[in-house]
């Protein structure tokens, strides 16, 4: 421990507990000469709480006191979760120490008082190791001593402010009670509740709870994007999965494998039901997430998917036929299932018998016989097809072909009168014929009961509030429309406001691509063809592909360029058209759309959100943070600075207190009012002096409060250990 030397035992109320670190402070000259004066008259706890307070940059003040301790600065990313375990928490509070590692005959342990000689050989004693110090700034300490022993007070740190309105229930069989601990439960479990009322006003789709190295990381997928909106310190982090799993009927004692469940939560007074899944991940825990359903959502007529006219007349087509197979094809969450449903709900009369087999069941249909699969009790897609088509049915939607026996199932219920729609998941409708051949029917089987496959895709659609006009010639020379393009070219770009959670972006469209097979697709299918033939007999039979159906909406203002290449994939020159072939359209390149998705890639250094009404102010902090190295971007006042941050979503805000249209305190609260808001950490920066002003902003969740004028190393320093203590660090 080198050379310490212990600490006289004097009364915490005339001296400092950490006395030591003036002298150490002045020698390295972290603080002024007259700091010694000001803090005679009135004794603070905490020579380095004063010294920060007064000025000294948190980093600098924390490097001198370890130094002068000879002790290595504390590092608090890197807790063991069994340290803590050694020392109990009123030792812990007590000696002001927290152990961060173990080893069979050591345990290193932070400090905010290294020198008490006391304080070390009790915790020595209790721990039955050796002690190894560190140093740690009494304020940061005793936040970390909370998440280690008290983790519901960080938690309730999260949820403080949020107007909490859903209620997560149970449903479904009765499960075990499993014991949990009641004191981290409670804020825990609003604030899981809080994040799904939340998630549901924000119009997501899933909620991932995400593990990682420090905790679990929550975000939300809205129009098919996923959003990080909250950091949860891994003190809590076991304790949220764990009530998730416990209102989905999981088995908690379970982690290393899938588990599958439901829950409803009764958010603004209305119902919304939880598909709630969990899955081991490697190191780290649990991952957990919640797919949020609306079971008043009523199903959407076939013309109310917004498809264009060719789209939805191709489909209606399809429709009216009554015997052979309909297949849509796509990745997960591109609205297949919405599409069969709209389609089967367009098809079905009294008249006729119609059975749905599914897993899970997502919509309740009056006069259709739906039947839930049971992989676990061996009901299967093809078991429970075979059933269904012993009780005469006329059409049958059919979830999901994913095996060699559903698909051969389907196809002899199509092929023997029955009317059939199903999904399979390929890249476009061409690629399907590949699939089905994959999957072990025969190509002649295929060409005679395929009626048809529609690719489809969603794209967000442009905020009808914000998006602003562009121009022709900002599109690659191959995406521009035609000449002779059938409706008035209004070109539209993202811009981002409230409305659209300045994201630019609200709803989604589905664009389709409709393979209608005719006789001369289906004999290129009988004879094993595959791939650009068979796409080209596809063309010929006028089926438009989905980077045609995309441009089609870019060109007519519904979404943008970037936006569908995005989902598509970047056009690029299209290839000589056959002689009696529909026109070429612009192709993917996937090769060449990688790289242009690589530099969307946010940059690898932190950003800064600086929000001043003093544009010289402005200047002279972004000058002190780039030469840190950091990105920095610009607020004029509180609006622009609320707007920015929630569309940026900055590593960090250095916020003013007076600013006009709304000041520094309402930003603050209204950013800590929403969880989105509430992962944005602040410093303040301002020229109003006033503990009362300080301890508000603290209060509602400033990480720092730094007065003008402004010191640069003092402010480059604070900005740097904020980003360390939210893991963004440079």
């Amino acid at each position: 421990m080198g050379n310490r030397r212990a600490t006289p035992a004097l009364s915490a109320a005339l001296f400092p507990r950490d006395a030591w670190a003036l002298a150490a402070l002045e020698r390295a000259g972290v603080v002024a000469a007259s700091f010694a004066e000001s803090v005679k008259g009135d004794p603070p706890e905490w020579i380095a709480v004063a010294a920060t307070q007064q000025g000294a940059a948190p980093a600098d003040v924390a490097a001198a006191l370890a130094k002068a301790a000879h002790v290595p600065v504390a590092d608090f990313t890197r807790i063991e979760p069994g340290a803590s375990h050694f020392v109990p928490e009123n030792v812990a509070r007590q000696y002001h120490a927290l152990p961060l590692t173990s080893s069979n005959r050591s345990i290193g342990i932070a400090t905010a008082n290294p020198l008490d000689l006391d304080a070390e050989q009790a915790l020595g004693f209790v721990a039955g190791r050796q002690v190894d110090f560190l140093y740690a700034l009494p304020g940061e300490l005793q936040q970390r001593i909370d998440e280690v022993y008290r983790p519901e007070k960080s938690v309730e740190r999260l949820v403080s402010g949020l107007g909490t309105s859903a209620t997560l229930e149970a449903v479904g069989e009765e499960a075990h009670v499993y014991e949990t601990g009641a004191a981290v439960d409670a804020p825990v479990s609003k604030l899981v509740d809080a994040t799904i009322s939340d998630a549901v006003h924000e119009r997501a789709s899933d909620i991932h709870f995400e593990p990682f190295d420090q905790g679990l990381v929550v975000r939300y997928r809205v129009d098919g994007v996923l959003r990080e909106v909250m950091r949860v310190p891994r003190s809590a982090a076991s304790a949220v999965v764990r009530r998730l799993k416990v209102v989905a009927r999981l088995d908690v004692s379970d982690p290393l494998h899938p588990h599958d469940g439901r829950a409803s939560a009764r958010v603004d007074g209305r119902q919304w039901d939880l598909r709630i899944s969990s899955i081991p991940i490697a190191r780290f825990g649990e991952k957990v997430v919640a797919r949020i359903l609306d079971p008043e959502s009523g199903i959407a007529p076939i013309d109310g998917l917004g498809l264009w006219p060719d789209e939805l007349a191709a489909l209606q087509a399809l429709l009216h036929r009554r015997e052979g197979i309909v297949l849509v094809t796509g990745p997960t969450g591109s609205g297949k299932t919405t599409t069969l449903y709209s389609a089967l709900d367009h098809i079905r009369t009294p008249g006729i018998n119609v059975v749905t087999v599914e897993d899970p069941v997502e919509y309740r249909l009056a006069g259709v016989n739906q039947i839930q699969v049971n992989e676990k009790q061996g009901f299967t897609f093809a078991a429970a097809l075979r059933s269904v088509l012993r009780q005469d049915p006329d059409i049958v939607l059919l979830g999901e072909i994913r095996d060699e026996e559903t698909a051969r199932t389907a196809w002899q219920a199509g092929m023997s009168g029955h009317f059939v729609l199903s999904t399979l998941h390929t890249n476009d409708s061409v690629t399907s014929v590949a699939r089905l051949a994959d999957l072990g029917v025969e190509p002649f089987k295929i060409a005679s009961a395929l009626k048809g496959v529609l690719a489809q895709r969603l794209l967000r659609r442009l905020c009808p509030i914000c998006a602003v006009p562009a121009e022709v010639d900002s599109l690659p020379e191959v995406a521009r429309p035609p000449a002779d393009f059938e409706r008035p070219v209004r070109l539209q770009a993202a811009k981002g406001c409230g409305n659209c959670s300045f994201t630019g972006y609200r709803g989604r469209v589905a664009i389709e691509e409709i393979l209608t097979v005719d006789s001369q697709v289906a004999e290129q299918i009988a004879r094993g063809a595959m791939g650009e033939p068979l796409h080209a007999a596809a063309r010929r039979a006028g089926m438009r592909t989905l980077l045609e159906a995309g441009m089609r909406r870019v060109w007519v203002g519904e979404t943008s360029f970037e936006e569908m290449a995005r989902v598509v994939g970047h056009p690029t020159a299209p290839a000589a058209a056959e002689p009696g072939a529909a026109a070429a359209e612009p192709r993917l390149s996937r090769a060449e759309a990688a790289p242009q998705v690589a530099r969307a890639e946010p940059a690898a250094q932190p950003l800064v959100l600086v929000a001043d009404d003093d544009p010289r102010m402005r200047a002279l902090i972004k000058t002190i943070l780039e030469t840190q190295g950091l990105r920095v971007a610009e607020a004029p006042d509180g609006i622009v600075a609320l707007e920015e941050a929630r569309r940026l979503h900055p590593a960090l805000m250095l916020l003013d207190m007076d600013m006009p249209r709304l000041d520094g305190l309402g930003v603050l609260e209204t950013l800590r009012q929403r969880l989105l808001g509430r992962s944005v950490p602040v410093i303040v920066v301002t020229a109003q002096d006033d503990p009362a002003v300080e301890s508000r902003c603290i209060e509602m969740g400033a990480e720092d409060y730094i007065t003008k004028p402004i010191q640069p190393a003092a402010l480059a320093a604070r900005t740097r250990a904020v980003l360390r203590r939210v893991g963004a660090s440079t």
